[in-house]
């Protein structure tokens, strides 16, 4: 009796579905009847086995100093059949520790949408569902866009992915640490790393087409061409219908994607044994997108994108400089170069993360400092972003030769994270700060005097050093002056030092300290003089200028505006200086031990300590100019 009760139920069921799909032949698949017939996709049924402590931790609990990380993960593979219309997967787990590494590629995309136009239009993200193993699960659409096209593309059928939105559970706090502090070697492992940029739009195929034109020319003919320049006959001799304003846009929107700002891809492209980027159903060639960014980045200036035509632009997302930072980290990768964790953090600072933790826990991977002697840089969400940031600080000073990271620290314009000493610098502000030269190496303040630093009571530091000079007058910053046109303030300083000191040439020290003294090429001291360029490109002269000398004033304005988040200064004893935006009137000027840079300090009022407010250019300074005679001294920053 139970038998046939049973066959009629299911008979029904049958002709329930059978009749469904008759309806649904010709017609897109009810999402809502799919979700609500299968089960919710749980991570206990494929659990990875993850040991947080070791079997000598007390019996009252683990012991936090003892990490044991295992390399199991979940792999993800793509079906040919569809249940119902809909995506279809399989998910199993792994150990990336086995004697034969399993054959995966790894995906490297945003959670988010991927374009500023698809933000404006759907201001809440909606979840799409897959159905992975029998059961359904909400993936965001980015993600889901990405699964779709792979299906398409038909080549992941009998490979597996891993991708963290889905082989991680998200809401494990502790299976997410463990995972996390193993993303290096998910994505060095890989045999691939596929890089989602997002869907594509109606510009994509006008970007590829012109990278693929820029990325045919040789050096000498790409550095002769000026971006935007869309009636230049010498443009359109290289570029010939590449050279439109519809091209330039698709190239700024291109690299303008989330992903080319977001903090995880870093680790991500850069371990990667082999790469594919895809952008919907076009591919593009990293090596060429690194040629192209190199050549904007030294080309193109803060203001290249502001013309008219691109005004619906939010160019706080033009990343075109970003591709070829990620080539030049992987370059210090390849050959090992010193200090690569604070590089890797300079040179990504306005890269973006989910969590303030990220902007740290994503480069770790790079610098194998996943270290037993610093449980302290273990991931752990739960401790404080400001304990995170000292503690790196920390271990950065411990593992360097120099001071380098305190010029850094940029003082209280820059400071969203309570609670930091003033020498740590605050990661999760996205800025563009410093003197935008990597590692500084072509200065040497303290010359060759060996680095002095010991931290004491926690989180004060103590150096050796000496007082310089006072900074008696402020200008306006580069960033003020770049939008407004504005440097009659600049101006009044530089002829006020003449007047004071008109045995020195203060129009050349001018020009030379808002350009930090570097031209494009790197040459320290800048070699060709630029004085009457940036006369030209503020529209001071007096005189029609030559074509030569706007190109030379479009070199110049390319370099001003390469470093923004600075101000121009002068100090008691006549010297120009450009150094943070946080810099005010009285603060003091210091040759530091240990540091490339001269130091802005600032005294604790009744109390022998200093604030640190940031590094500084000061020029006639830069080279040990200032050592002679010097009696220098131990001094505290909080």
């Amino acid at each position: 009796m139970w038998c046939l009760s049973n066959c009629l139920t299911v008979g029904k069921r049958w002709k329930r579905l059978t009749n469904r799909k008759k309806n649904l032949r010709h017609t897109r698949p009810d999402t809502e009847f799919e979700t609500t017939s299968l089960e919710q996709f749980s991570y206990s049924t494929i659990p990875l086995h993850i040991q947080h402590s070791s079997p000598g931790a007390n019996i009252g609990g683990p012991d936090p100093t003892v990490i044991k990380v295992t390399k199991t993960v979940r792999l993800l593979r793509i079906l040919p059949k569809r249940v119902n219309g809909l995506l279809t997967c399989r998910i199993r787990s792994v150990d990336l520790n086995a004697g034969t590494t399993p054959k995966y590629d790894a995906i490297s995309y945003t959670w988010r949408l991927t374009t500023q136009e698809e933000t404006n239009e759907r201001k809440d993200e909606t979840s799409k569902i897959i159905v992975c193993n029998n059961t359904r699960l909400p993936v965001e659409e980015n993600l889901f866009n990405c699964l779709t096209q792979l299906e398409k593309n038909g080549r992941h059928y009998d490979r597996d992915l891993w991708v963290d939105a889905i082989c991680i559970n998200q809401r494990d706090d502790c299976e997410r640490n463990e995972q996390v502090s193993i993303m290096a070697d998910i994505y060095s492992l890989a045999e691939c790393v596929i890089v989602w940029l997002g869907a594509a739009d109606k510009l994509t195929r006008k970007a590829s087409e012109l990278i693929e034109r820029l990325s045919q020319l040789k050096d000498d003919d790409m550095f002769t061409i000026s971006p935007q320049a869309f009636d230049n006959p010498h443009n359109n001799s290289l570029l010939g219908y590449s050279n439109s304003p519809e091209h330039w846009k698709a190239l700024a929107l291109l690299f303008g994607r989330r992903w080319f700002t977001r903090a995880w891809v870093v680790q991500e492209l850069i371990l990667a044994r082999e790469t594919t980027i895809l952008c919907g159903d076009c591919t593009f060639d990293w090596e060429k997108m690194v040629r192209v960014s190199d050549f904007l980045s030294k080309r193109t200036s803060a203001n290249t994108f502001k013309e008219h035509i691109f005004d619906d632009i939010d160019r706080h997302l033009l990343s075109y400089k970003n591709p070829t930072k990620l080539d030049a980290i992987k370059r210090d990768i390849d050959t090992r170069a010193d200090n690569i964790i604070l590089h890797t953090l300079v040179r990504c600072r306005t890269y973006d993360a989910e969590k303030k933790h990220d902007k740290v826990y994503s480069f770790l991977g790079l610098a194998s400092c996943r270290s037993l002697d610093h449980p302290e840089l273990y991931p752990n969400y739960n401790e404080s972003v400001t304990k995170l940031y000292t503690d790196v600080a920390k271990y950065i000073l411990e593992i360097s030769k120099d001071l380098h990271v305190l010029a850094h620290a940029e003082g209280d314009d820059f400071k969203q994270t309570k609670g930091l000493p003033t020498w740590v610098p605050d990661w999760s502000v996205r800025e563009d700060l410093g003197l935008r030269i990597t590692g500084y190496t072509r200065y040497n303040a303290a010359g060759m005097l060996p680095c002095f630093k010991k931290i004491q009571n926690g989180d004060k530091l103590v150096l050796r050093g000496f007082e310089l000079d006072t900074i008696t007058r402020i200008g306006e910053t580069k960033k003020e002056v770049n939008r407004t046109k504005n440097c009659r303030n600049w101006l009044d300083m530089r002829d006020e030092l003449q007047r004071e000191y008109p045995t020195t040439d203060y129009k050349d020290a001018f020009w030379r300290t808002l350009l930090i003294d570097t031209d494009p090429s790197r040459t320290v001291p800048i070699k060709q003089p630029w004085e009457n360029a940036f006369d030209i490109w503020m529209k001071l002269s007096d005189y029609e200028p030559s074509e030569t000398g706007k190109q030379r004033a479009a070199q110049y304005e390319a370099s001003f505006t390469h470093s923004l988040n600075l101000r121009l200064f002068r100090t008691a004893r006549g010297s120009l200086g450009c150094g943070t935006s946080s810099c005010k009137i009285g603060d003091l000027v210091w040759i530091v031990q240990g540091s490339r840079v001269p130091l802005i300090l600032r005294q604790v009022p009744q109390a022998a300590t200093y604030e640190l407010v940031g590094g500084t250019y000061l020029h006639g300074f830069m080279q040990g100019e200032a050592l002679g005679g010097r009696e220098f001294q131990e001094i505290t920053l909080v």
